[in-house]
């Protein structure tokens, strides 16, 4: 008897703390805590009375606050009000996914309607990150580095693949640097033609966001930032000739054409490094593979040469030519690696 009666004051205890910590929440408007409590519970069905109010009230509450808060910010016509519609159409959107797995029941006591809110995420999405990237932008331009960081920093959290986050957050460190120093780095066992470095580092402008580099370092200057281009992989294709055989016809006469291609390619693989200097620390990696492909066309003929195409006579006049060495490729990869490097680093 005794054991029951201890089971039972047990049970009582552990309901009326439960109440007195579901009316404190709600008291403190933390109703989203109560929401992913109780509707957990309701799900395994098992919820008391009381315990389903406190449900019931704090899902319509907290929608209702949200979408309070929605219709005044919408209403101020502001471009920076977007991040904040996206959030609070969120929470909507998430406790409704909380209560729309329970029963038909629960739901119809709660008076449960289901809402079609992704057009609107989207849209308010969309626009929070239209707003973000002109805000930093513009808080670049005024040279805010600070305020640009955290706009960055937001931007990342509602969309980590927008488009524009490499290139804001590579402008807000470089643009904020004093003196950068370019370095070609490569393993010691990797040989490249004297003048490849030459080659790729061949700017027009010293200047990379107005910040003055260097690619010789000089005694005289403290850098604090580096863009190092760590070539890991060099490749350099097999000399290939494919020949295919085939004939041609007009009228009588006849000849045997055979279509020659040369190709050979090289190409490096690696990424261009983003560091600082001062903290010996890696900021930023962008991975390259940069190629170029040596391919050439030519033919020969056995008969009679009046019953060629157009197409074969124009490959028939290629005249033979010598494979290019490997330096001659790997200086054209140079060249394309700097075109790389222009376009991500001068808009070149």
């Amino acid at each position: 008897m005794m054991k029951i009666l201890k089971l039972s004051f047990l049970c009582i205890l552990l309901t009326l703390l439960s109440c007195s910590t579901n009316k404190r929440l709600y008291e403190s408007k933390e109703y989203d805590k109560i929401i992913t409590k109780l509707s957990d519970k309701a799900y395994r069905n098992n919820i008391n009375e009381s315990e389903f109010e406190f449900l019931k009230n704090s899902y319509h509450q907290a929608n209702q606050e949200d979408f309070q808060r929605i219709m005044e910010l919408k209403k101020t016509g502001q471009p920076d009000i977007w991040l904040d519609v996206f959030y609070k159409t969120r929470n909507i959107s998430s406790r409704q996914k909380k209560v729309d797995r329970l029963s038909k029941e629960i739901k119809k006591a709660m008076n449960y309607k289901k809402l079609s809110l992704d057009e609107e995420m989207t849209m308010a999405k969309t626009k929070a990150e239209a707003y973000l990237v002109a805000k930093t932008n513009v808080l670049l331009n005024e040279k805010n580095y600070n305020e640009a960081e955290i706009f960055i920093n937001n931007l990342y959290k509602l969309n980590s693949h927008n488009a524009n986050i490499e290139e804001l957050w590579q402008r807000c460190v470089m643009s904020n640097a004093q003196h950068i120093l370019f370095r070609i780095a490569t393993p010691v066992d990797l040989e490249m033609p004297d003048d490849f470095a030459q080659l790729a580092l061949d700017f027009d402008e010293n200047t990379i966001y107005d910040v003055p580099f260097d690619i010789v370092p000089r005694d005289s200057i403290e850098y604090d930032l580096m863009i190092r281009v760590m070539i890991d992989e060099k490749n350099i294709s097999p000399e290939r000739v494919d020949a295919v055989t085939f004939e041609e016809r007009d009228g009588d006469k006849v000849a045997k054409i055979t279509d020659k291609t040369m190709s050979k390619s090289a190409t490096i693989v690696g990424e261009i490094e983003l560091i600082d200097v001062k903290e010996k620390s890696v900021l930023m990696k962008t991975p390259f593979d940069v190629s170029s492909t040596f391919r050439y066309k030519y033919a020969s003929f056995d008969g009679d040469k009046g019953a060629c195409s157009e197409q074969t006579l124009s490959l028939l006049s290629n005249e033979v030519v010598d494979f290019p060495s490997d330096s001659a490729l790997l200086r054209d990869v140079a060249r394309k690696l700097n075109e790389v490097i222009k376009t991500r680093y001068q808009k070149k």
